[in-house]
């Protein structure tokens, strides 16, 4: 729970719509997992240990999940995806509170993280086709072995492939490729480094993953480029031991120094890092990787494709933001 809390924390201008909009989540008693959220981000920069536990251990009691009410360590990819769906299954209330109001609701995780990507299926035999959209708000992309970057990773993960399918006409394969819809301002690309063995086995897939710096991303009448600002990390040599561990970018700095502004939270453990330690000390750890979508002057960044995945190390003190809590008691070991 505490790398999922510091890879959100990272997003400014997520946090800051959802702060935007205090006056109506504040009316309803179900927004209870955004106040806690919120409780914890104004005290990000706070000493106060006890304090912060005592946030931690109210926030995972407003997720409605059984699952991650315990202190047993659980998996980030689902405890991410399950806080963020919950957020959005508030949108409807809350838009009605907002139109009784006169004002307009709109929900920061749709805005920022949600997108779509459609499913077009093609028969081998006659030709006829079909499509079917898709709602996401991360993308979880197969580890493959080769030292195989994320932008390779993400272009086999939309390259057409035969599956089987029976057709009217007799045919009994089809072409199934999949491709994006609509862009979000904030991607988060989920790595399966666990994998189903025989027989009901869970494995760790370590295979080094190419973390790049920037990633270019297309839909059908768009064009994004992303750079990266957290990754939450799995620490341990097996699927059943381990610790989340996340590396963010400081959010309180200007784009243009992100590069050499970032911090490592390790629970209580809050070190300086900068994006190239982490995309060469990350490679057979990353789990889950957010990409923000940059935008200059109003309009979307446009730039040719870049596979640099350097940084430089920086220097002086670590005056940055305080780990959520201070104890090993979360949802993530």
């Amino acid at each position: 729970m505490n790398s999922c809390l510091q890879s959100l924390l990272t997003l400014k201008d997520f946090v800051s719509a959802i702060r935007r909009q205090e006056h109506l989540w504040n009316l309803i008693p179900e927004a209870a997992v955004i106040r806690a959220f919120m409780d914890i981000q104004r005290s990000h920069l706070s000493d106060n240990i006890y304090q912060k536990n005592k946030l931690l251990i109210a926030f995972k009691s407003t997720i409605c999940s059984q699952e991650f009410r315990d202190c047993d360590q659980k998996d980030s990819h689902e405890f991410l995806t399950c806080v963020l769906e919950q957020m959005i299954c508030l949108s409807p209330k809350l838009r009605r509170m907002a139109a009784i109001q006169g004002r307009t609701y709109i929900c920061p995780v749709e805005d920022h993280i949600v997108f779509k990507m459609a499913n077009y299926r093609t028969c081998k035999g006659c030709g006829t086709g079909s499509t079917r959209e898709e709602r996401f708000t991360n993308l979880s992309l197969d580890v493959v072995p080769g030292d195989v970057s994320v932008q390779q990773m993400l272009q086999d993960y939309t390259r057409e492939k035969d599956v089987a399918y029976k057709c009217e006409c007799g045919a009994v394969t089809s072409g199934l490729r999949k491709s994006f819809l609509t862009l979000p301002r904030v991607l988060f690309l989920h790595l399966k480094r666990f994998r189903f063995t025989a027989p009901s086995q869970i494995e760790k897939v370590h295979d080094p993953v190419v973390i790049l710096r920037e990633l270019e991303v297309t839909s059908k009448q768009d064009w994004g480029h992303y750079s990266l600002v957290s990754s939450i990390n799995h620490i341990g040599l097996t699927a059943i031991r381990g610790h989340y561990i996340c590396d963010g970018v400081d959010p309180d700095v200007g784009e243009e120094y992100q590069t050499n502004s970032w911090f490592s939270y390790n629970d209580a453990k809050v070190t300086k890092t900068d994006t190239h330690s982490v995309c060469n000390n990350r490679k057979e750890s990353c789990y889950i990787l957010s990409y923000r979508r940059q935008v200059r002057d109003g309009h979307c960044k446009h730039i040719g494709t870049s596979g640099d995945a350097t940084g430089s190390v920086s220097s002086g003190q670590n005056m940055g933001p305080r780990p959520v809590d201070g104890c090993r008691c979360s949802a993530d070991g």
